[in-house]
C-alpha cells in the first residue's frame, strides 16, 4: 500500500509544472477615465465621470467636464445645466429609436496628454424586451427549511440579442420594534398618552435601488427568452419582509458585446480571481479618446429602450 502511495505521488509530480507568471499590471502612474451610464431612448439618461486611482498613490483631482448625446442625423441632446460637472441627466424622451447614437465627452482638464475629447461608438437602439412575469416563491409549510423569499422574472425579446440587463427600485413598510404608548409634550412639559392610537412614528417607510446591474444571457433558448430567473433573494427576517414590500423592475436588451463587458466587470469585482479570468486592464469598453485611442478608458455606452413592471398590490406583501 505504501509503495502504491509513493508511485501515485511520483506520477502527480511528474505531470505537474510550475511556470513563471508575470501579470499584466498597468504602470503605477496610470490614470484612466471612468464613464458610467447608458443612452435610454424614451426616458432620461444619466451619466457620471470619475477616474481610476494610480497605484503610485498620486492624488487625482475630481474629474469634471461636459457630456452630450449625438445622433447620426446631426441631432444633439444636452443636460439642462451646461456647467462643468461630474454627473449629468439628459432628457431623451423625444429621441427616435430609428437613429444611431453616441456619447460625447469633453473634460475640463486632460487626464493624460493634451486631449480632452472622448466619444463612444455609434450604436443602434436595442428595442425593449417584454417582462412576461415578475413573481415570488417561498416555503409556506416549513419556512425554517428555506428562510428566503425568492423573486423571479421572465423576459422575452423575439429577434433580440438574447442578452438582458435589469435594475430595480424597492420600497417597503416596516414598524418600530416597540410601539410607544406615551409621549412628551414640550409645550406643556408633560408626558401624555396616545390614548390607544397608533403613534405617528410607528409606521415607517424606506427605499433602495439595486446596487449592481442584473445580467442574463439566453443563448440556450434561441436567444429570445429567459424564464423563471431567480434574480433576488430576501431573508424573511429582513425589514423588507415585515409588512409591505414593493418592487419596480426596469429591463432592457443589450448587445452581446455590452454583456461580455459587464460580465467581465462583474467577475473581476465579485470573485477572488484566477488565472483564467481577464485582468482589469484587458477589459475594453467602447469609449475612446478622440486623439489617442490607446488611452485607458473604462465604460460601455449602450443605447436601449426600457420596459417597466412593478409588483401588484396582492404580491410581495
Amino acid at each position: 500500500m505504501k509503495k502504491i502511495l509513493l508511485l501515485a505521488i511520483a506520477a502527480m509530480t511528474s505531470v505537474s509544472c510550475v511556470y513563471e507568471f508575470t501579470p499584466d499590471i498597468l504602470p503605477a502612474d496610470t490614470k484612466g477615465l471612468v464613464v458610467e451610464g447608458d443612452i435610454i431612448i424614451g426616458d432620461e439618461s444619466s451619466f457620471t465621470l470619475s477616474s481610476i486611482e494610480p497605484l503610485s498613490g498620486e492624488k487625482v483631482a475630481p474629474v469634471r467636464g461636459w457630456v452630450w448625446v449625438e445622433d447620426d442625423a446631426g441631432g444633439e441632446y444636452y443636460p439642462e445645466s451646461l456647467d462643468a460637472s461630474d454627473s449629468f441627466t439628459i432628457d431623451m424622451t423625444k429621441a427616435s429609436p430609428d437613429r444611431k447614437y453616441r456619447l460625447r465627452i469633453r473634460l475640463a482638464t486632460p487626464l493624460s496628454g493634451n486631449s480632452t475629447f472622448y466619444s463612444s461608438e455609434w450604436k443602434e437602439t436595442q428595442m425593449a424586451p417584454s417582462i412576461d412575469d415578475l413573481d415570488y416563491k417561498w416555503q409556506q409549510v416549513d419556512p425554517y427549511s428555506d428562510p428566503y423569499a425568492h423573486l423571479f422574472l421572465s423576459l422575452s425579446s423575439p429577434g433580440g440579442s438574447g442578452c438582458f440587463r435589469w435594475d430595480y427600485e424597492e420600497i417597503w413598510e416596516f414598524h418600530t420594534e416597540f410601539m410607544a404608548t406615551h409621549y412628551f409634550d414640550p409645550v406643556t412639559e408633560r408626558v401624555r398618552s396616545y390614548g390607544g392610537q397608533i403613534p405617528p412614528l410607528y409606521n415607517c417607510w424606506s427605499y433602495d435601488n439595486s446596487h449592481q446591474a442584473g445580467l442574463a444571457i439566453a443563448k440556450s433558448t434561441g436567444g429570445e427568452r429567459i424564464s423563471g430567473f431567480n434574480f433576488l433573494d430576501i431573508d424573511r427576517r429582513d425589514l423588507r419582509m415585515q409588512t409591505l414590500y414593493y418592487i419596480k423592475l426596469k429591463a432592457r436588451n443589450i448587445s452581446e458585446e455590452c454583456y461580455e463587458y459587464l460580465h467581465s466587470i462583474e467577475v473581476n469585482s465579485t470573485s477572488t480571481g484566477s488565472l483564467s479570468q481577464p485582468d482589469p486592464s484587458q477589459i475594453i469598453g467602447n469609449i475612446f479618446n478622440d486623439d489617442d485611442p490607446l488611452e485607458v478608458v473604462y465604460g460601455y455606452i449602450e443605447v436601449s429602450r426600457v420596459s417597466t413592471k412593478d409588483s401588484t398590490p396582492d404580491h410581495f406583501c
